[in-house]
């Protein structure tokens, strides 16, 4: 699988994890919460930002061999040229999202904050409560 690929499966993982969020974000069992009640789930919006930016990057090279490898050169140059920035630019955001989603982890030892830490750390009564509909193991690794 190349890159390009990488991408595409990031982005699509992403939105994924935050349609099934939104679609269980009030889900409730014997006064026992699914998600915690304040998720921080700008970590996730920030990693689908990131994924989708690098995704726009590359469709951008891709498409620029439809005029011929002329302008694609030309382009491919002009990317070079900048290389070393989107490279700084990339680690900084992504050092940033995974800050994101290791500040969010924990709060006062009561829990698990950001999506990521609130399904991979999840309770065994969280486990029993909702492990008939929600895949707790499937959705930590859609976040991994």
């Amino acid at each position: 699988m190349g890159t390009d690929e990488v991408r595409v499966v990031v982005v699509s993982l992403m939105i994924a994890n935050l349609v099934v969020f939104y679609e269980t974000a009030q889900e409730v069992a014997d006064g026992v919460r699914l998600w915690p009640q304040n998720a921080k789930v700008w970590p996730t919006y920030l990693t689908l930002g990131v994924a989708a930016l690098s995704t726009i990057l590359a469709v951008i090279t891709l498409f620029a061999y439809f005029w011929g490898t002329k302008v694609a050169n030309r382009w491919n140059m002009a990317r070079v040229s900048v290389s070393i920035a989107f490279v700084v630019f990339n680690i900084v955001i992504w050092a940033i999202a995974a800050f994101g989603l290791q500040s969010t982890s924990a709060f006062d030892g009561v829990g698990s904050q950001s999506l990521w830490s609130a399904v991979c750390d999840s309770t065994d009564q969280q486990h029993e409560l909702f492990g008939h509909e929600f895949n707790f193991g499937q959705y930590c690794l859609m976040q991994v």
